[in-house]
């Protein structure tokens, strides 16, 4: 059984306006870490999560928070370790060699 819960937010306009910026931000980094990390992978180059999580997080943890930035990054991270684990379970092997510091 699945069960939804409705919230409905009331704001003003201020509110509103920073929240939509907050969300844009959000996307924003979304899309540009998994580009450079696209951009890695078709180029058959090592896919650096720990280079492009510490570069983007920089960028953007004054603009959206540092615990959102993280978390963003966090998820396309899983992201794209699901898209490695599902491909080399279809017995497509290693697409590449994922570099990790540490």
């Amino acid at each position: 059984m699945r069960r939804d819960c409705t919230v409905e937010l009331i704001v003003d306009e201020d509110a509103e306006k920073r929240l939509r910026q907050l969300c844009n931000l959000s996307s924003k980094l979304w899309n540009e870490v998994n580009y450079v990390r696209l951009k890695m992978y078709l180029e058959k180059k090592h896919i650096d999560f720990d280079g492009t999580y510490r570069e983007f997080y920089e960028r953007y943890k004054s603009l959206i928070g540092a615990v959102t930035a993280q978390q963003i990054l966090n998820k396309n991270n899983n992201a794209w370790r699901s898209f490695f684990e599902l491909f080399k379970a279809e017995g497509g092997g290693e697409a590449v060699a994922i570099h990790e510091e540490g």
